[in-house]
């Protein structure tokens, strides 16, 4: 019987010793690291009413929709390595989804280049007329490359929206310095190229003809 009571004490013992050994192991793990979220933001430096865009009184303007490449269509921020390979961040996201916020930046820094009032996000909840443009954005690459450069490659085309007739078509790529490895400077390499983005799209609806 003595050794009965022995041994149960110690067998509680080396229970506990592997307890505080797996939660030790536990808090090593990479899961443990916090995650850090990032927004792309509007452009600071677009005023209103900047540039004058010869415009029907009447125009309305539907930004979207907005395509992304599927490498890019995740919570994790996406960015190239060398040759075909990408780095996916577990623990640096997007605070919302990329589309989204590539609409939205879009939508707002538009409508601060040509007017509130004429500039929406589409789709909505509306009848066109025969003055209503509808930009649909497609993005055919978003990016920091390896060698530290925020690219954004992009399609654009301008379609009436009252006969469904192709306007216009645009393609361009826009590229920043973006410090590698640095998420936050990414993000906001990122912002100002959706504000070059922007002003191009204002552009190329000035003088549109929806009568053709």
């Amino acid at each position: 019987m003595p050794v009965v009571n022995m041994i149960r004490p110690v067998s509680r013992y080396a229970v506990l010793v592997l307890m505080l050994f797996a939660i030790a192991a536990c808090a090593g793990l990479p899961g443990s690291a916090p995650t850090r979220f990032y927004i792309l933001k509007t452009a600071s430096d677009i005023k209103p009413g900047e540039a004058s865009y010869n415009l029907p009184e009447a125009m309305t303007i539907g930004i979207g929709p907005v395509q992304i490449p599927g490498y890019a269509d995740r919570p994790q921020i996406v960015t190239f390595d060398s040759g075909s390979e990408i780095n996916v961040s577990d623990f640096d996201h997007w605070a919302e989804p990329l589309g989204d916020a590539i609409k939205r930046v879009l939508s707002s820094n538009v409508a601060s280049l040509i007017g509130e009032e004429k500039v929406f996000a589409y789709p909505a909840d509306f009848r066109p007329n025969r003055d209503s443009v509808q930009v649909a954005v497609d993005i055919i690459d978003i990016t920091e490359t390896g060698a530290g450069v925020a690219r954004l490659s992009v399609r654009w085309h301008l379609k009436g929206l009252y006969d469904n007739t192709v306007l216009s078509r645009h393609a361009k790529t826009y590229e920043m310095p973006a410090t590698s490895g640095d998420y936050n400077s990414y993000a906001n390499a990122l912002s100002s190229l959706l504000g070059e983005l922007s002003r191009d799209i204002a552009t190329s609806l000035d003088g549109v003809n929806l009568s053709s």
